[in-house]
């Protein structure tokens, strides 16, 4: 039998909780249920609905925002896309904005995400503020900053973030496979 097989039995074995035959007490024999296990609802209770992988991850759920039941997040995506695409088609003003929006609201639910433990954005987020700086530096300061040595700095400090950012967010997923369990 193969691997794949030997694990639908097993699942579907752990989902039986219910055993035909009777106890000596005349009660119905019963096997206990393994933690996780899906029992059957009551005619009380509605069927429990079962996460999806996306809102759960390495057993770490997908975390909130604290504007949680509005959809902020989707809204700053939804106005930030459509504001990029008529600046794509001519408004150069609008196509910054529009990406300004975007690079907030994506770098918000990274963090989210991030120090929740649920996914690793290390390298995304080591690499917005030394963009960010770099762009400051050469539309503020100094138009000559480029060239290897500034890919390099830029590469060197953005390497060092990522690391740092990967040490929190493994303490962060730690944390939250604890909470979880």
């Amino acid at each position: 039998m193969s691997k794949s097989r030997a694990k639908k039995k097993q699942r579907q074995r752990a989902r039986t909780s219910v055993v035909g035959g009777e106890r000596p007490d005349g009660g119905a024999a019963t096997r206990p249920v393994t933690p996780g296990a899906r029992t059957p609802p009551t005619a009380d209770e509605p069927a429990p609905r079962r996460p999806s992988r996306l809102e759960i991850r390495d057993g770490v759920p997908r975390p909130d925002a604290i504007w949680a039941p509005f959809p902020l997040t989707e809204i700053g995506m939804g106005v930030g896309l459509v504001l990029f695409l008529i600046g794509f088609a001519g408004a150069p003003a609008l196509l910054l904005t529009g990406v300004a929006v975007l690079v907030v609201v994506v770098a918000e639910l990274c963090l989210r995400e991030h120090f929740a433990g649920f996914r690793s954005h290390s390298i995304l987020l080591a690499m917005l503020p030394v963009t960010t700086i770099h762009l400051g530096v050469v539309v503020l300061a100094d138009v000559t900053w480029r060239g290897p040595l500034a890919l390099a700095v830029d590469l060197a400090i953005a390497g060092a973030l990522a690391w740092w950012l990967q040490g929190r967010f493994r303490l962060a997923q730690g944390r939250a496979r604890l909470r979880a369990t």
